[in-house]
């Protein structure tokens, strides 16, 4: 596996499905909750494994103890902060030398659109690739690519005390994309908002 480098090449691609978040608006586990005929985290790995080598929930301890056995693969939580830079550090602990194409669990209106134009526009030479949000005004890390050399980046934030994936992209020159449907974006979050959308 290569990483980016002057020679252009493409470090190997993953897919991260961010799971292990407290659910505490959802009042339940939103990664087993389902939208399309199976638990979401199940829809979102079969929705990823075209794009990637290998596709990995990202869980928490609690959730690890429950998963042993099922073929799966996951990488638990392994650092001392709370939200998705967590599971995206863990899975550069995991795998340092491929880059990772990561999306949230409570994104049920993502299609296969949205994941083409990402990984088409994918700049391996930047930290990472990512959407703008559904405003149009800030990056969505919920969905976007990181690329071996983010790491650094990740770990001096968490260094530093500033977990935001959000203002690292903003802050070291990711390259941000217009999302082909900002819907898909959507970040379904308490029982009203799933509501909303019909489920």
């Amino acid at each position: 596996m290569v990483n980016a480098t002057s020679n252009g090449t493409k470090a190997v691609l993953n897919g991260l499905i961010l799971t292990g978040g407290r659910s505490s608006r959802m009042g339940a586990d939103k990664s087993r909750l389902t939208y399309h005929d199976k638990p979401q985290r199940e829809f979102l790995a079969d929705l990823l494994r075209p794009y990637c080598e290998k596709v990995f929930w990202s869980v928490n301890a609690e959730q690890a103890a429950e998963l042993t056995g099922i073929g799966q693969p996951f990488i638990v939580d392994a650092f001392e902060v709370e939200g998705p830079l967590n599971g995206l550090l863990s899975a550069f602990q995991h795998d340092p030398t491929v880059a990772w194409l990561v999306v949230a669990c409570d994104m049920p209106l993502l299609t296969s659109r949205s994941l083409d134009g990402l990984v088409a526009a994918r700049m391996p030479t930047r930290p990472a690739t990512a959407f703008y949000d559904s405003d149009g005004r800030y990056p969505e890390p919920l969905l976007s690519i990181w690329e071996p050399q983010s790491r650094a980046l990740l770990q001096q934030a968490l260094d530093e005390g500033n977990p935001s994936p959000r203002k690292i992209l903003l802050m070291n020159d990711a390259a941000l994309l217009t999302a082909p449907d900002v819907q898909e974006l959507t970040n379904v979050n308490d029982p009203a908002s799933r509501s909303a959308l019909g489920f």
